[in-house]
């Protein structure tokens, strides 16, 4: 990208380079990996690789060297889904709102990394929608343990936040939540705890199929899921918010004509302004820029051809700055997403979410809670940025603000 504004680590700065010279289709290592940043493909691709996709044996059933009854992933995906018509309602996006308040009304006036709060302020109300009800002690422990995650993706570029004795740490905290995942699961069963409107609630349905082992796993991958691209999508929303100014006037004025508790009815379709600029943020600063998988099946899509045991490499950043299918990918511009302009983004090149059938089954969910956020910023809140010409945005293992330091304070 030319904007200045923007940094790229060597990695990205290569994949780049090698996409200009090779087309979106070439081996990185040779008979080993392949990137793959046609959107057409990597749809076809995905959906080859996943379309059997079961879950892991449980860890009882590996020690005793027996199989696990297979149960396919998109059973498990489904009852998730169900679950989040529920957490996407008024009542569910009500709550969301007012878990990030509490959060936000704690780091009044206080200067810090504006990155890390915007982490903190989209994952910490998005446990309680994975797992509700623990105990506060229980909770902190989830919280932490989905923060170091956190840490560690950010590491790449801010070593400090990784500092000794780090990841041993967040081994411990893994397993701390493991016990606390499958201490909630039981209980539940055994009807000594309440059932709850949360993610975790469909794997007590499914315990008799899943077993134990792998209804807490699917949990605590939940719990993984969202330990980048949210407080990723957050902090590059605010980096945009403070040098946006004319957009961010229009939404200040959308927002504020709309009580929050009207807005939980429908964000997107309430706030259309808003939903604009939040999807250009979603499109330009998509994260991670780079995803791996695992082949799993030999696959031939045409020319592309994997064999089971090699790997690719997908990229929404790339998708999303392709001067074939969008005009001026690198100028951010909201009104690209006017129902007039939509002719820029055909099928399959718009993917903030990823592609089917692994795309997140939280993106209304996500998308919901950036135009809250939005709307707190709007009418209860103002950002102060200490030095806004140091700031820029960072490519790097997840696309987020560097040096994006400054402090919350009331409207």
């Amino acid at each position: 990208m030319q904007d200045s504004k923007v940094v790229e680590i060597p990695s990205v700065q290569a994949f780049r380079r090698r996409l200009q010279e090779e087309g979106p289709v070439f081996w990185v290592k040779e008979d080993r990996a392949m990137a793959i940043f046609d959107p057409d493909v990597a749809e076809r691709v995905e959906a080859a690789n996943y379309a059997d996709l079961t879950m892991l044996d449980g860890f009882s059933d590996i020690v005793r060297g027996r199989k696990s009854e297979p149960v396919s992933w998109h059973q498990v995906r489904g009852a998730w889904l169900g679950k989040m018509r529920v957490l996407s309602s008024v009542e569910g996006f009500k709550q969301l709102a007012l878990r990030m308040q509490n959060l936000l009304d704690a780091e009044i006036g206080r200067d810090q990394d504006l990155v890390w709060l915007a982490e903190r302020a989209m994952l910490e109300p998005l446990v309680s929608a994975i797992i509700a009800g623990l105990t506060p002690r229980a909770h902190r422990r989830v919280v932490d343990e989905v923060m170091s995650k956190v840490a560690l993706v950010l590491s790449d570029i801010d070593e400090h936040r990784c500092p000794p004795l780090h990841k041993p740490k967040m081994w411990v905290y893994q397993f701390l939540v493991g016990v606390e995942v499958r201490r909630e699961l039981k209980g539940r069963a055994s009807g000594k705890r309440p059932r709850q409107e949360d993610l975790t609630d469909p794997m007590v349905d499914m315990l008799p199929e899943l077993g134990l082992d792998r209804a807490a796993d699917a949990v605590t991958a939940l719990l993984t899921a969202i330990t980048s691209s949210p407080g990723a999508g957050a902090a590059c929303l605010l980096f945009e918010w403070q040098r946006q100014h004319e957009w961010r006037e229009r939404m200040i004025a959308e927002l504020s004509a709309i009580p929050l508790d009207a807005l939980c009815e429908s964000p997107a379709r309430l706030a259309p302004n808003t939903t604009r600029f939040v999807k250009e943020v979603l499109r330009i600063w998509s994260s991670p820029p780079i995803v791996t998988r695992s082949v799993r099946t030999d696959i031939c899509e045409g020319e592309t051809q994997l064999k089971t045991g090699q790997v690719y490499a997908l990229s929404s950043f790339f998708t999303h700055h392709d001067a074939s299918t969008w005009s001026d990918p690198d100028v951010f511009n909201p009104d690209r997403w006017l129902a007039e302009s939509r002719e820029q983004c055909p099928h399959g090149s718009y993917v903030p979410f990823g592609w089917a059938p692994k795309s997140c089954i939280g993106a209304n969910l996500g998308l919901g809670q950036l135009i809250l956020m939005a709307h707190l910023f709007s009418t209860r809140y103002r950002l102060r940025i200490a030095d806004p010409q140091r700031a820029k945005m960072v490519v790097a293992s997840v696309v987020r603000p560097m040096d994006f330091v400054g402090a919350v304070v009331r409207a």
